[in-house]
């Protein structure tokens, strides 16, 4: 792609863009075709994460003073939009991060669905009557705005997930400073972009494009001055456990979607078919960078044989490639969740088999996959891998490998 053509994003706080770019210039690329730029972007920094928190802060008590039905109707608008750009919007996400087309569909589709469900909370955001044990005296509760939330989001669902933050937390009368994966900039501000069209007023919505040691700085100082009231966070559970103790230094609770090393019992009278259909979509979707994905097989020793049969036949004949087309899953985010599968494999001990591809690490025209889709030297593919006789004291068998 020509430079002239390669959109330059920045943070965009207070209704302003903030073209300054203290935290340095980062490219986004295509994990599928790595040549391909998708965007450049302008870092903030901790005090551009700051300057979003006060903007955020002054923009607020306004927000909160508009009707909760008004706040639905424009929730209602952010779903009309997202609809009628579906497809864009999930183009963006094949190109971005390499999410097979037809998963990126989902994912645009999940805006729409949580808008719709929230938008009705507008009208139902009841409080309470309570009998009083004292004459004359009446009791009652009501829903206040928490204030000012921080959210920072993954990026290998770029556009689902913070919309399950950002949705509920405008709705219900607070402002928000989004730091997006900084690894997904180009789908932070369409997103974005779609919200504030939607009727936002200026400093309700901050998005803020920087990387995490630069986000973490400008957290810690945010709740120092009593910026931030509420923090969602989605990610590794490392970088969870470090906002949680931040976030407990001030007594707040946070939101924390982290990581996670999910099982799949197969029991002997388990339909087979049905448990290899489950564990290949939960086990390879997405390319497996997901914290749902499927991590462990447990099957009864009666079916085992079978099972492994049918599994193996599944993952070998899965197609993998270019995420445009009709395949199981596509490439790697970026180079550095490539880098950290391909050191997975090392935890492969000599009491393992292992089965799924032609070959294992990267695929590459000197170590192919049967039937890939596309040039794999083009960009950041994997071949699946299935790991047979894993231990309870197997590093592989406890910790979370994240493709």
């Amino acid at each position: 792609m020509s430079t002239a053509t390669v959109p330059t994003l920045a943070s965009f706080v207070g209704g302003r863009l903030d073209s300054t770019g203290p935290g340095g210039r980062l490219v986004s690329t295509n994990p599928a075709r790595t040549s391909d730029t998708v965007a450049e972007v302008l870092l903030g920094d901790a005090d551009t994460f700051v300057s979003a928190a006060r903007a955020a802060r002054h923009a607020q008590p306004g927000w909160a003073a508009t009707p909760a039905p008004v706040r639905g109707q424009v929730i209602g608008s952010v779903s009309r939009l997202v609809e009628s750009n579906r497809e864009a919007l999930a183009r963006v996400v094949t190109r971005e991060i390499g999410k097979p087309y037809a998963e990126a569909l989902g994912e645009v589709q999940e805006i729409v669905d949580t808008c719709d469900f929230f938008l009705g909370e507008g009208r139902r955001l009841y409080g309470q009557t309570v009998p009083s044990e004292m004459p004359d005296k009446q009791l009652f509760t009501f829903r206040v705005p928490v204030g000012v939330a921080a959210v920072i989001t993954a990026g290998n669902f770029p556009v689902a997930v913070p919309a399950w933050y950002l949705v509920p937390a405008l709705l219900c009368g607070n402002a928000v400073v989004w730091k997006p994966a900084e690894y997904a900039p180009a789908t932070a501000e369409a997103l974005a972009q779609l919200f504030l069209h939607a009727g936002l007023p200026d400093g309700v919505l901050n998005l803020v494009q920087a990387e995490g040691p630069a986000t973490f700085d400008g957290l810690e100082r945010a709740l120092d001055e009593g910026l931030i009231q509420k923090v969602g966070f989605t990610g590794s559970s490392a970088v969870g456990r470090r906002v949680g103790e931040l976030c407990g230094r001030h007594l707040q609770r946070p939101c924390l979607e982290l990581g996670g090393k999910n099982p799949l019992v197969v029991m002997e009278d388990a339909n087979l078919d049905l448990a290899v259909e489950g564990a290949l979509f939960s086990g390879f979707g997405t390319a497996g960078q997901r914290c749902t994905s499927l991590g462990t097989v447990l099957v009864h020793e009666a079916v085992r044989d079978a099972f492994m049969q049918r599994f193996v036949r599944a993952v070998e004949s899965a197609v993998v490639g270019d995420p445009v087309g009709d395949v199981l899953y596509g490439p790697m985010i970026s180079e550095r969740f490539l880098e950290r599968f391909v050191g997975w494999l090392d935890l492969v001990q000599p009491h393992h088999t292992v089965h799924g591809s032609t070959g294992i690490g990267r695929i590459t025209a000197d170590n192919p996959r049967h039937g890939f889709m596309g040039d794999p030297d083009a960009g950041l593919f994997c071949h699946p891998t299935i790991v047979d006789g894993i231990r309870p004291d197997d590093e592989l068998y406890r910790e979370e490998t994240f493709g």
